[in-house]
């Protein structure tokens, strides 16, 4: 644990020592700030005037604004934690100090924890803002303390799986700025998957030419596909959860997921020793 948080304290300080630490939280704060001033105001005028936006009544505040505004920071996140972790383990293989670390009496497992705390500790500091944010809503606005605080968990757990990932490609590369574009790459691809994945119709739009077996067989295979895409949606899971529901499945969406890519950057660093 002590060579863990060894590693932890040199890899967080290192955010700070180049302007991309303080890029990174002035840019979070700037735009958080701005979706949720925006966000507030759109909400204060539906309130006082509810029929002009096509609302019967008051609409439920945690599903119009205090949802859509913390999958909005979780997204935000997912894509900045390309530029969070593109250095973690691409630059120590790009200076050649990648060797000189494995070196020293570290296990692998103490490395990558290193790193990985590191970067959620970044990640910390850039939900700062948006804690205070939150914080400062909660004056205007009745909402259940549970509530807020299982939203900024949320968004915490949608960053987790984040930075695993972000780990995981900087694990495969030599270079950050490479390391920095495949994971932006890969975000990008699972969101724009599982967002299209939601508008597929449910029932498989079979020709009625096609033969009965063949429908028999294309039905479910394409239901199977369409259930896989939706689940694929890296913020699909969190729009419950971010208004204070709490759902197994979703927390362990995220908790899985990180776990599944901090396991094959266990795998892409150990597979050092298979080139021997």
């Amino acid at each position: 644990m002590r060579n863990t948080w060894a590693v932890c304290k040199r890899e967080f300080k290192s955010y700070f020592l180049t302007p991309v630490g303080y890029v990174l939280v002035g840019m979070v704060s700037a735009i958080t700030g701005m979706a949720f001033t925006l966000s507030f105001l759109t909400f204060a005028k539906i309130t006082q005037s509810p029929g002009q936006y096509s609302y019967a009544t008051v609409p439920d505040f945690e599903e119009t604004f205090l949802s859509p505004f913390l999958v909005f920071c979780g997204i935000l996140v997912m894509f900045l934690s390309p530029l969070i972790t593109m250095r973690s383990i691409a630059e120590e293989k790009h200076r050649g100090t990648i060797e000189l670390l494995l070196t020293y009496p570290l296990r692998d497992r103490e490395i990558i924890f290193g790193k990985y705390l590191a970067a959620m500790g970044m990640v910390l500091v850039m939900l700062l803002p948006m804690a205070v944010d939150v914080s400062i809503m909660s004056y205007f606005v009745n909402v259940e303390t549970p509530v807020l605080v299982f939203g900024v968990v949320t968004v915490f757990l949608m960053s987790a799986a984040f930075i695993s990932l972000g780990l995981f490609v900087s694990s495969l590369t030599h270079n950050q700025i490479t390391s920095a574009v495949l994971c932006f790459g890969i975000v990008l691809m699972l969101y724009v998957i599982g967002n299209m994945g939601g508008d597929l119709p449910k029932q498989a739009p079979i020709p009625e030419s096609w033969p009965a077996a063949a429908a028999s067989v294309a039905a479910p295979a394409y239901v199977l596909a369409r259930a896989v895409l939706v689940e694929m949606s890296l913020d699909a899971h969190a729009k419950e959860m971010a208004q204070g529901l709490f759902q197994p499945k979703d927390v362990a969406y995220y908790v899985l997921l990180s776990a599944f890519f901090l396991f094959l950057t266990f795998r892409s660093l150990e597979s050092r020793n298979w080139r021997r």
